[in-house]
């Protein structure tokens, strides 16, 4: 996904001084191949895998924003990841420096160790699998980093019994320029071997594809969205659309451009809910947009229903006008409280935003500690008294939890 931290809201500081759940007792993982015939009572994870070496592939690295390499004031991350046990072909020096004078290591997606272990990571956790993040940009790539990594995903996935589904993002598909339809059906044609995967997620009956974007990605006109999910209906597709968190009013108002026709096609519907809130008015977020508006409106409409959860969120190394730690996580409080509140109102499935966003600061995979970051670049690291690995901890907790109320 593409930044939306821009809209923003004042939080309030509540210190939550453990890494385990409040209120939870850690149980043990699953890790057996999880049901892919369904999403009911699954925890999925937004996988962006857009990391590169500086110079490989297309050459950008999404490690900076306005460099070949990633520099001291020329970085495009917030968070730095904990690359512990990751492969060492994988990985290379920075110049961001602990106060011991060694290096930090960045990793590349497009090296079949990362994606692997990231699975692993999953699998150990509790969590479900990917939404394999498709960039617009990139569909006419025959071959490649993004190739590669789609075949990694699908490896890894059937190896640790996830399940993983495409999720195509509408940034840079614009009406204007291109028949985003025939992209789509195209696209999905030539990746036949990787859907075909027995570790490609079904529901009812059907194989998942997502688009992210609608009411968003405003350059793709209402007219054409009505046309790309129908033809993917009409293909076969159950069809998530992943749209912006105020979608029920813009129906309603149904004013000239507006996406509700586009919406009310969808067989699932995921609000966009990242900086849509902070932690001192999510849960008025919660009881009455979630809890009432959404999804009265669902059941009315017979469309199903994704949650989307975030853990906090900062992006000012990549946007310097933005506020640090805009977001804060405040020691997993925040994202404790969407867990339970998702999990509360029971939707089809949980969306974790995200497993390795750390531009924006919502990686939930191990990530460095305060006190383990470089001193010569600003970064934002976990509290030090939480374990690299407590959000994807946390999370695993809310998928047991989940697949227990659709028991």
């Amino acid at each position: 996904m593409t930044s939306l931290l821009y809209c923003v809201a004042a939080v309030a500081l509540i210190r939550f001084g453990s890494c385990t759940p409040m209120g939870t007792q850690q149980t043990e993982r699953q890790v057996s191949t999880i049901d892919r015939t369904t999403l009911n009572g699954k925890f999925f994870v937004g996988y962006q895998a857009w990391f590169r070496k500086p110079f490989e592939d297309n050459g950008n690295s999404h490690w900076t924003t306005d460099e070949p390499t990633p520099e001291v004031g020329h970085v495009g991350v917030d968070m730095v990841p904990n690359v512990t046990g990751y492969p060492p072909e994988c990985l290379f020096d920075t110049p961001f420096t602990l106060a011991s004078g060694k290096a930090i290591q960045f990793y590349t997606n497009d090296c079949e160790g990362v994606v692997d272990l990231h699975f692993k990571m999953m699998a150990d956790h509790g969590i479900s699998g990917a939404f394999l993040q498709r960039f617009y940009g990139y569909i006419n790539e025959a071959n490649g980093g993004w190739i590669n990594i789609l075949n990694f995903a699908k490896t890894a996935a059937e190896k640790y019994g996830r399940g993983f589904v495409i999720e195509y993002d509408l940034n840079g598909a614009a009406t204007s320029s291109t028949n985003v339809t025939a992209t789509f059906l195209a696209d999905l044609a030539a990746l036949g071997s990787i859907i075909s995967s027995p570790a490609y997620m079904r529901h009812n009956g059907k194989p998942v594809i997502e688009i992210w974007g609608f009411g968003i990605v405003t350059e793709v006109t209402v007219d054409d969205g009505v046309a790309i999910v129908t033809a993917l209906k009409n293909a076969g597709w159950y069809v998530i659309l992943g749209v912006q968190q105020a979608w029920h009013a813009e129906l309603v108002q149904n004013q000239p451009g507006s996406y509700g026709p586009v919406y009310q096609l969808a067989d699932m519907l995921q609000p966009w809910t990242v900086g849509a809130y902070g932690n001192d008015n999510y849960q008025d977020f919660h009881d009455g947009r979630q809890a009432v508006e959404d999804a009265t409106a669902l059941r009315d409409m017979d469309i199903e229903s994704s949650i989307v959860v975030w853990p906090g969120g900062s992006s000012s190394n990549a946007n310097p006008n933005e506020v640090f730690d805009h977001f804060p996580r405040f020691n997993g409080t925040f994202y404790q409280k969407q867990l339970d509140g998702a999990v509360n109102l029971k939707p089809n499935f949980i969306f974790g935003a995200m497993f390795d966003e750390v531009n924006e600061g919502t990686a939930i995979y191990p990530l460095l500690r305060n006190n383990e970051l470089p001193t010569n670049q600003r970064f934002l690291g976990i509290d030090d008294d939480m374990e690299p690995d407590a959000y994807m901890k946390m999370a695993g907790e809310a998928s047991l939890q989940l697949a227990a109320a659709w028991q």
